[in-house]
């Protein structure tokens, strides 16, 4: 009798561990599995605010390679994190580059791509800046870039 109760015993107890384990991997599991733990535990929660955290990205080619008197175009694709408010940016082409169109551009769309047209009037080198202005969480903030023209 003794011998059927050991493993009477054994089972249950062989059952209480694996279902004692799932339900901890239940508490710490991600990807909606189970309770959720890690949503409520401070260093997990991290991971989920990063996105509060990210910076404007403004992005575009270094450098260009343009012909004399022909209109160019450089791409520049943004993506403004909900953190930033009226971001505006100003192109400032050297003497030698005249910007068509705008020279001050209002990005009002969380992301996208403006397409700056420009015209390079000298062979040799030139540059246009980009400065970059507005508010981050209510506090003014400014980047610049630039890109590097080179013509012939």
């Amino acid at each position: 009798m003794m011998t059927r109760f050991n493993k009477l015993l054994s089972t249950l107890l062989a059952s209480l561990t694996v279902v004692s384990a799932a339900h901890a991997c239940d508490l710490h599991g991600g990807g909606n599995m189970g309770f959720g733990f890690n949503r409520l535990h401070p260093l997990a929660q991290q991971h989920y605010q990063a996105s509060a955290f990210k910076t404007l990205s403004v992005k575009h080619a270094k450098q260009v390679d343009v012909v004399v008197d022909e209109a160019a175009t450089a791409k520049i694709s943004y993506v403004i994190p909900l953190r930033y408010r009226d971001v505006n940016v100003s192109f400032i082409g050297s003497d030698d580059v005249e910007i068509v169109g705008e020279s001050a551009v209002l990005l009002e769309q969380d992301s996208g791509v403006y397409n700056l047209t420009f015209t390079v009037k000298r062979p040799g080198s030139s540059h246009i800046s980009i400065q970059i202005n507005g508010l981050s969480d209510g506090k003014p903030f400014s980047l610049n870039q630039k890109i590097e023209l080179r013509s012939a």
